[in-house]
C-alpha cells in the first residue's frame, strides 16, 4: 500500500495578519482508501514573510500582506495550496 497523492484544505484560503489557520491534509493511497495525515505530514510555507506555518500541525498564521504556496509533505510524495494575506 503507497501514498498516492495529498489534497490539502482549505482551497485558496484568505487569512488576515495575526490569524490563523488550520489546514488539512488527506493523503489518498493506491487502492482508494484515504487517511488523515495533517499531524503526520510535514508542513511548509514558500514564503514566510507572508504566512509562517506549524511543520507538525498544519497552523498558518498569516504575517504580511501577500500569497504563499502552503505544502504538506509525507515521504515523498506532497500537496500544496494557495494561502493570501489581504
Amino acid at each position: 500500500l503507497t501514498l498516492a497523492s495529498i489534497a490539502v484544505t482549505p482551497a485558496t484560503s484568505t487569512v488576515a495578519v495575526g490569524v490563523t489557520l488550520q489546514f488539512t491534509a488527506t493523503g489518498t493511497f493506491s487502492d482508494g482508501s484515504t487517511q488523515n495525515l495533517t499531524s503526520s505530514a510535514t508542513w511548509s510555507s514558500s514564503v514566510t514573510a507572508k504566512s509562517t506555518i506549524n511543520a507538525a500541525t498544519g497552523l498558518a498564521t498569516g504575517v504580511a500582506a501577500g500569497t504563499t504556496t502552503i505544502t504538506a509533505t509525507s515521504g515523498s510524495v506532497s500537496g500544496n495550496t494557495t494561502l493570501t494575506v489581504p
